[in-house]
């Protein structure tokens, strides 16, 4: 892979550490981005985690420019963890590093608990950064059990929701009914877990191919 460009930028909290692929948070930015949102911090989440990684990697091999960040208290991220109510004010931080560089229209994946988080940013991007377009949201294994996503937040979008049957994590017939009840059909497969051990190919070609039907890359 590409190396990151580590940056620090200025949080909420404090200095929030991100690594960027095909672009960099201090110089322009192209109009279309992908952020990606890592899992929960105090169960080993950052944004090296390799579902985070995998399509990283997928973003870079198509040509769609990506940033990943550590939430607070993650990696060399300042402060401490806010439960889920102050980490999508880290995400809001990066996000709007990017608009103030170029970007305009904003892609979001989040794994776990990041996708319920990208799925609050989203809420919280129509008041704070209303110029900034959610165009898309691919969500790996949403933590709708501990993090509930409500269907308001996403005014416009269709997620792409992935998981897989045997996950020992988040339970399956709860993130089934979280696609079910946002009207969506969950891309799911029976064998994976939570971290796709074993699977990461499958998840990068599976979130390739919806970037392409969805004419993002």
């Amino acid at each position: 892979m590409q190396t990151p460009v580590i940056e620090r930028i200025a949080g909420p909290v404090g200095l929030i550490e991100t690594a960027s692929v095909l672009c960099s948070l201090g110089e322009p930015m192209p109009s279309r981005a992908l952020l990606l949102l890592h899992p929960h911090p105090l169960h080993g989440g950052s944004m090296g985690n390799k579902v985070i990684t995998t399509m990283a990697r997928a973003a870079r091999d198509v040509g769609l420019p990506c940033v990943a960040f550590n939430f607070r208290g993650a990696g060399a991220s300042e402060g401490v963890w806010d439960h889920g109510d102050g980490e999508v004010f880290d995400a809001l931080a990066v996000a709007s590093r990017m608009a103030s560089q170029g970007v305009r229209e904003l892609c979001l994946a989040g794994f776990s608990f990041g996708a319920s988080m990208a799925a609050k940013l989203i809420l919280v991007l129509q008041s704070e950064q209303p110029d900034l377009r959610v165009s898309d949201l691919v969500q790996v294994a949403p933590a709708v059990e501990n993090f509930p996503v409500h269907p308001a937040w996403l005014t416009g979008i269709a997620p792409y929701v992935l998981f897989n049957t045997d996950d020992e994590v988040v339970a399956a017939s709860a993130m089934q009914r979280y696609a079910d009840a946002i009207g969506v059909s969950a891309s799911v497969h029976p064998e994976g877990g939570h971290f796709y051990h074993g699977h990461l190919p499958r998840l990068k070609a599976d979130v390739t191919a919806h970037w392409r039907d969805r004419g993002l890359v």
